[in-house]
């Protein structure tokens, strides 16, 4: 089931009612079905990979907590952690490995399987695989309820595209008494109204000039393809920390709490800032459960150097099965040893114009790297920059509105529009209630007539 739909609108509020009406251990129940019926929408077929995830996980980390044996706990967790990335392989990767040997070698080591990728496999495979590694750190006991361990898997707020949330933040919370709390309700709804926003009229309106240009680089201008990245910078930051926002206004509405996603990060002086405001969950996930068991930066330069490097192109194949997403995580990881190595990106600059510079390479970098994460493919990627690189001459229609929106988008974020919005919503009860009368209907009207372009994150 898609946010930006009316299914989702009508299904969000039933759910909502139904939970405060039952008691703990019935909502539950509650919110597991409908966590699976949101799934369902999509597939009921490929819903069994989150059964198999789950059960496998739940097994594991109870052989983990309740052994002494270290060789035990071992199998538990690289029972664990082969499942969940042996299903996430051969649905997103076999293909592309395959591709590659073939392109490289002339020879294909297996037939092709043109599968379909189960939507949210990448988030509810590291989210789940999360939990067996804290249990085998210690970090956190495992869950005798096999009930507990499938909502957490499953939760339909954050289950297609995040946050990827922590068992020791998320599971408490399902099983606690959630009151009914007005103010949780205010600021839930304060922010899906956000995140409806930034997908449905910004992200989905610069959309089609993004889509014109990508789609055949090889006849639009130099001049219509920097357009068209700058376009895809807010329309990939729209689209992507708006659905964060419906999420966790949709968690919020059940007094559940999910970590923030996004804080601002095209106001980054530095990549190592830019990574600790974007996809915070993905980049603390990768922070703790990659780069640190690699030895982080405890051993040389050198060594840190190569962690961050393994850390970011295992970060860029993470979000697609393409040459173009690896270089696009290489092109990071680089800055980030770069950065690390001329002592920049730790603290930010004192002096203003020093800030403003760091800013405006810290923006342009992010930017131009896009392209890789956009493009079709690497060949396309090439295309782009070097059409973009010489100016050369193709079609381009003039369309103001992507760089309205980037300086729209800097300027709301500079002054801190979303809080207010929240904090606003929290302090003016009457006013929410008919905001919020006003809105719906807006979103009714507008699901009616458009189509509902999928979130962007859903293809990974």
């Amino acid at each position: 089931m898609q946010f930006n739909s009316t299914a989702f609108l009508l299904f969000l509020p039933t759910v909502v009612v139904a939970y405060y009406l039952l008691t703990p251990p019935h909502r539950r129940l509650l919110l597991l079905l409908a966590s699976y019926c949101f799934y369902w929408v999509w597939s009921v077929p490929f819903s069994g990979l989150l059964v198999l995830s789950t059960v496998v996980d739940y097994a594991a980390a109870r052989i983990i907590d309740g052994s002494a044996r270290r060789s035990v706990r071992r199998a538990g967790l690289l029972a664990s952690v082969v499942v969940n990335l042996g299903i996430l392989a051969l649905f997103k990767y076999v293909d592309f490995f395959s591709d590659s040997t073939l392109s490289l070698f002339g020879v294909r080591p297996w037939p092709e399987l043109d599968w379909v990728l189960p939507l949210g496999i990448s988030f509810y495979t590291f989210q789940t695989m999360s939990y067996t590694i804290d249990v085998y750190r210690g970090a956190l006991p495992a869950r005798r309820s096999l009930l507990d361990v499938a909502l957490y898997v499953s939760f339909f707020p954050q289950l297609v595209a995040g946050p990827i949330v922590r068992g020791s933040v998320l599971l408490p919370q399902l099983a606690a008494m959630q009151r009914f709390e007005w103010e949780n309700i205010r600021r839930g709804i304060a922010q899906i109204l956000w995140g409806m926003a930034k997908k449905v009229y910004v992200a989905d309106t610069v959309a089609h000039i993004v889509n014109d240009a990508y789609g055949s680089p090889g006849t639009h201008s130099g001049v219509a393809l920097v357009v068209a990245t700058y376009a895809f910078a807010v329309q990939i930051y729209c689209d992507f920390s708006g659905y964060s926002d419906i999420a966790i206004g949709a968690a919020r509405l059940l007094g559940i709490r999910l970590p923030e996603n996004f804080n601002s990060p095209y106001l980054a002086y530095s990549m190592r800032e830019f990574w600790r405001r974007w996809h915070i969950s993905l980049s603390t996930w990768l922070r703790d459960y990659l780069y640190i068991p690699l030895g982080g930066s405890r051993r040389g330069p050198i060594r840190t150097y190569v962690n961050l490097m393994i850390t970011m192109l295992l970060g860029g194949l993470w979000h697609g099965a393409g040459w173009n997403w690896v270089l696009w995580g290489g092109a990071h990881g680089v800055a980030l040893a770069a950065e690390r190595r001329l002592g920049v990106g730790e603290t930010p600059p004192t002096s203003p114009i020093v800030r403003v510079l760091r800013w405006g390479l810290t923006f342009h970098f992010v930017c131009i790297t896009w392209v890789l994460f956009r493009a079709e493919n690497l060949g396309h990627a090439g295309v782009i920059f070097q059409r973009i690189v010489t100016l050369s001459p193709g079609s381009f229609t003039p369309d103001v509105r992507a760089m309205v929106a980037v300086v729209v988008l800097l300027a709301a974020e500079a002054a801190g529009l979303r809080r207010r919005w929240l904090d606003a919503w929290a302090l003016h009860p009457v006013l929410v209630r008919w905001a919020t009368y006003a809105a719906f209907a807006a979103l009714y009207l507008t699901f009616a007539k458009a189509p509902h372009p999928e979130f962007i994150y859903f293809q990974f």
